[in-house]
């Protein structure tokens, strides 16, 4: 959605047309425009010197986009928020101009990087997310991934380390991430009408950035994603795998505490002898140290985000070829 989204940001904001032309072009209801700006402040209209609405080229854009997006099954709470996270907000655009910088059309992420962690390090959390808004609303959402949230968190991981973050730093900028992928994940929910795909981390697991990553990659490719997250245990998973029917099932590892757990998943996995459920998994845990691989079951999904998507893709698309994807397939990463 955020090449529409990017037209509309184009528009201009001089106030020009009354109420009764915004319903003629866009078809929505004089009461359902009241209720929107009144519940969720969008659209955001000027007044004349008479106290009359006055609406801009950029609010009756607005105003036909959340009509689609109704219209498509979206919920108007979500559809305002991505709005609000693409930044094109009347109110908004100038704060998006200060901390949004180009070169050449393109974004330059290691400004966006840098100038991410100093906002959180300051306190300065509506500076963050306008920062991430203008992200979101100037390339795609999986880009957004992997070349500023990815980035950051390998550069903060580094910084914890060295010690010269504490803890309570690190939990701020790793949890604030967290929530971004969390709303990415809930405004691409309706969409998902591919193959399913459950994921969560083995029991005892709570590093989850690195799986939400990979299922909200996963959302944007149009997968059916069902995020078990942190600290799943083991009890009640094998009816859950049977009433979901996913095509992919996936876990994630990162300490080597948690082997034990990895490997009962991979049993409960091995007992679905009716639908035939493969397996794989990942996690940081083997990139740290890849000797482990060799007493675990064959599967390996590799480190690479990238990688792992294009191998679950794959997986899918051998499934569907033979009609099979709804009902078996699985693969922890």
């Amino acid at each position: 959605m955020h090449e529409p989204l990017a037209r509309i940001a184009a528009l201009a904001t001089t106030p020009r047309y009354n109420i009764k032309a915004v319903v003629q072009q866009t078809s929505v209801h004089v009461s359902t425009l009241r209720a929107w700006e009144q519940r969720y402040g969008v659209p955001q209209p000027a007044r004349s010197g008479s106290g009359h609405r006055l609406y801009s080229p950029r609010d009756v854009a607005i105003v036909r986009w959340l009509h689609h997006c109704t219209e498509e099954g979206l919920s108007i709470s979500h559809a305002v928020a991505l709005l609000r996270q693409s930044g094109i907000l009347a109110n908004e655009a100038p704060a998006v101009a200060a901390v949004l910088e180009l070169d050449g059309g393109a974004l330059r992420w290691p400004d966006m990087q840098r100038g991410l962690i100093d906002a959180l390090l300051a306190i300065d959390l509506p500076r963050a997310h306008l920062l991430v808004n203008a992200a979101i609303l100037h390339t795609r959402g999986d880009v957004v991934i992997t070349e500023l949230f990815l980035p950051v968190l390998h550069e903060i991981g580094a910084q914890w380390a060295a010690s010269t973050l504490c803890v309570a730093e690190e939990h701020l900028i790793a949890n604030f991430i967290r929530q971004r992928l969390l709303v990415m994940n809930q405004i691409l929910a309706p969409y998902g009408n591919g193959p399913r795909l459950v994921c969560g981390c083995v029991s005892g697991e709570h590093h989850e950035l690195g799986l939400l990553m990979f299922a909200t990659l996963m959302e944007l490719r149009g997968w059916d994603v069902l995020y078990l997250g942190q600290d799943v245990l083991l009890e009640g998973l094998e009816p859950l795998l049977r009433r979901a029917a996913p095509a992919l099932v996936c876990f994630s590892v990162n300490g080597a505490e948690q082997l034990d757990g990895l490997r009962a998943v991979h049993a409960c996995v091995s007992r679905q002898h009716d639908v035939q459920l493969d397996f794989a998994y990942g996690g940081g845990l083997f990139v740290r140290h890849p000797e482990l691989l060799a007493d675990l079951p064959v599967g390996y999904l590799g480190a690479d985000l990238g990688a792992a998507v294009m191998h679950a893709d794959a997986r899918a698309s051998a499934l569907a070829a033979d009609g099979a994807w709804q009902r078996r397939g699985a693969a922890l990463w």
